[in-house]
């Protein structure tokens, strides 16, 4: 795919980012990378910032869900993520022409059983993988190829979901707020494709500074049970 430089005014500007962050203000803007995104670009007038949140992401992010943001596309995004891509306005809006919820990776098919943990990257075969994510650990960067980007997935990884909030009001279609904050992606991707929505990944230059750890935690343990009693019939 080839990106042409263009007149910013001529742009559409319809989407709005959405962080929900357990840090307080001052430590949003001391220590979170989407901060820095923000002060490099003076996005905060298209975003909302939920600091201090202890609810769960699927209960945030379907407050957003409404008639009054039908015609808008919100982008629900980590607050340890660092978009570095110059072309992101021009990029956000080719990938909504293409697709009614957007990500950076995931996988094009999935299965689903109850000796599979419910991650994303586990339930799929590796040459279903799609997309690709930077990542930084002790200052250092490097990019996860997980295989084609620009392209429809069956699931998408929760760092950075984009939807139309029309699409979803027309499907009647919602964050299972069973989920809180592990499963949410894999949840609501699934009812997606299961309301014919398309979904996909394309090719935006972020840095993704968590590395999914949160699979040794009691609270994931907990949640994949709740997946399996739900969706693993």
């Amino acid at each position: 795919m080839i990106y042409l430089l263009v007149n910013m005014s001529n742009l559409t500007k319809n989407y709005h980012f959405v962080v929900a962050t357990p840090l307080s203000k001052q430590e949003f803007e001391e220590n979170s990378q989407f901060c820095l995104f923000l002060d490099k670009t003076n996005e905060i007038k298209n975003s909302t910032i939920i600091y201090n949140n202890k609810k769960g992401l699927s209960e945030i992010y379907n407050t957003f869900i409404t008639e009054e943001n039908r015609n808008k596309n919100i982008i629900f995004v980590h607050d340890d993520v660092l978009i570095e891509d110059l072309f992101y306005i021009e990029k956000i809006n080719l990938a909504f022409e293409k697709y009614d919820i957007i990500g950076l990776a995931g996988s094009k098919k999935c299965k689903i059983n109850t000796q599979t943990p419910p991650a994303w990257h586990l339930m799929s075969d590796r040459n279903d993988f799609v997309g690709e994510v930077g990542h930084s650990k002790d200052k250092i960067c490097w990019t996860t190829v997980f295989g084609p980007t620009n392209s429809r997935a069956l699931l998408i990884d929760g760092l950075f979901i984009g939807v139309k909030v029309d699409k979803l009001l027309d499907s009647n279609l919602k964050f299972d707020e069973n989920f809180k904050f592990h499963h949410y992606d894999i949840t609501f991707c699934l009812n997606a494709n299961s309301n014919k929505l398309k979904l996909g990944v394309f090719p935006l230059r972020v840095v993704h500074y968590g590395l999914g750890d949160s699979m040794n935690t009691q609270e994931w343990n907990d949640s994949a049970s709740t997946f399996n009693k739900l969706y693993n019939k």
